[in-house]
């Protein structure tokens, strides 16, 4: 049941649709490109300005330069924000009981769900980021003022423990959240705390665990077959290494869209189980009162 529910089952739906896949990667490549692209236009067009190569023309050019590379740059923006609304209607459409990949439609509502998606996950690891700082700062101020390095080395153990810990249980809280967001379709369903940590146990570690493992397997393939040309241009010195290394970098979006469907389509299924699961329970708890 688990295999069937949380592995088999994802991939079969991930690989339901491969074109849906392709544009999904497409989108990463355009997101990816366009984001880099525009930080690096910015950066450019100061440098004039930074050596004082050319004065009069040098303030025209940097602010043109850093125009241009906001415009390309937030391009790239938008359509990161329309994956991370595709990847919500995984979600919507797994939690609807769906079998197939959502459609490349309604590019306002993929950019309205993406942009609540980003704002809903900052807000949470600024939360999270309060908290580590809160529980770990008075330990690093002690760290700053004893010499003793016996005691440092037990601080560090400390800091680093809570900061793992820390980490897991955001982990473990934001996906859970970000699922809840989609099912109640309100943005406060990031902040359910009570509805979220209703739904975490073993299991559910378990099924992260096995995303986990399932992705390195299906990457570490894929990654060794890529790797060939690259050996290959290495021996033989020519053009051939550069294509080898470009089919790499090109390669990973479409590896990364097939991967996060089938994560999200993963712990939806888990986050429905466990739903239906508190239901029967409370139903149960009803009929006996």
């Amino acid at each position: 049941m688990f295999f069937e529910r949380y592995i088999k089952d994802p991939l079969q739906f991930a690989w339901s649709d491969p074109k849906k896949i392709f544009v999904g990667g497409v989108f990463q490549l355009i997101s990816i490109g366009g984001i880099i692209s525009g930080l690096l236009i910015m950066f450019a067009s100061v440098i004039p300005s930074l050596l004082d190569i050319a004065p009069e023309l040098a303030l025209f050019t940097s602010l043109g330069g850093i125009l241009v590379g906001f415009i390309v740059a937030t391009i790239g923006v938008v359509f990161t924000a329309f994956i991370y609304g595709y990847y919500m209607k995984v979600i919507e459409n797994t939690l609807d009981g769906s079998f197939e990949l959502p459609e490349w439609e309604d590019f306002k509502g993929l950019l309205s769900k993406g942009a609540h998606f980003f704002l809903g996950i900052f807000i949470l690891q600024l939360i999270f980021g309060i908290i580590s700082l809160i529980i770990t700062a008075p330990f690093v101020i002690l760290l700053l003022l004893n010499d003793n390095n016996s005691n440092v080395l037990l601080f560090n153990m400390f800091i680093n423990l809570v900061s793992f810990v820390l980490s897991a249980i955001e982990t473990l809280y934001i996906t859970l959240a970000t699922i809840n967001f989609v099912d109640k379709k309100e943005f406060i369903g990031f902040f359910d705390l009570k509805e979220v940590i209703s739904k975490i146990s073993i299991e559910y570690v378990l099924v992260i665990v096995a995303v986990a493992l399932v992705s390195i397997l299906v990457v570490i393939p894929v990654i060794i077959i890529l790797l060939i040309p690259v050996m290959i241009g290495i021996f033989t010195q020519n053009v051939f290494l550069m294509i080898a290394i470009a089919l790499i970098v090109l390669a990973m979006p479409f590896l990364q869209m097939f991967l996060t469907v089938f994560g999200y389509r993963s712990y939806s299924n888990y986050y429905l189980s466990k739903k239906e699961s508190i239901l029967e329970e409370n139903t149960g708890s009803e009929n006996n009162e």
